[in-house]
């Protein structure tokens, strides 16, 4: 959820701004004056805060991220266990998805239109990525703690795989049967 226009700086309403263009038009159909428009900023403004759309991009990323990483933890914190805070990372994949009109993901959608795998957004989306990805290890062997480590991390990427390829199905088919697919084999796994 948003801030009233009046309680953001002018650098985080442009990145407001530019969040809601990259994620509903695509990060590179997206252009620097666009966002100044829509942010009501001047073009010196923009630029006193970003160098370039790049660095507008990272900024966005990073904000994505904490943005995105609050709604999941809201989301599961309230489950008591490890394996019902799983089984409610998959439920809050669809509850996004549906929210958010099965756009899919902000960082997937960019790594596609990014091909340069050393691109500085490429490596805030791995960085969203792996954070993910170690929420799964933990609550993985949180769930086995009986299982050896090798066994633990078997599950940890299945599961990630899971989540990633769901996801990308949600957004391809807008077919939640995806996920009750998914659940059923993350339910398995657990």
């Amino acid at each position: 959820m948003s801030k009233s226009k009046n309680s953001l700086s002018k650098r985080d309403e442009i990145i407001e701004v530019a969040s809601k263009l990259f994620y509903e038009q695509g990060y590179h159909c997206t252009g620097v004056q666009q966002i100044i428009q829509e942010a009501g900023a001047a073009k010196g403004t923009f630029y006193s805060h970003f160098k370039s759309k790049e660095e507008l991009g990272i900024a966005w990323l990073k904000a994505r991220h904490a943005t995105w990483n609050h709604w999941l933890l809201q989301f599961i914190n309230p489950k008591k266990t490890p394996k019902s805070k799983i089984v409610g990372i998959f439920d809050f994949l669809g509850q996004w998805m549906q929210d958010a009109n099965f756009r899919g993901c902000a960082f997937l959608n960019t790594m596609c239109e990014t091909p340069d795998c050393e691109n500085a957004l490429r490596l805030e989306i791995s960085n969203h990525k792996r954070e993910l990805f170690e929420l799964f290890r933990a609550l993985t062997a949180e769930h086995h703690a009986t299982k050896t480590k090798i066994e633990q991390e078997q599950i940890a990427t299945t599961l990630f795989i899971l989540f990633e390829g769901t996801l990308i199905q949600l957004q391809n088919f807008q077919d939640l049967s995806f996920l009750q697919v998914a659940k059923k084999q993350v339910t398995a796994l657990l």
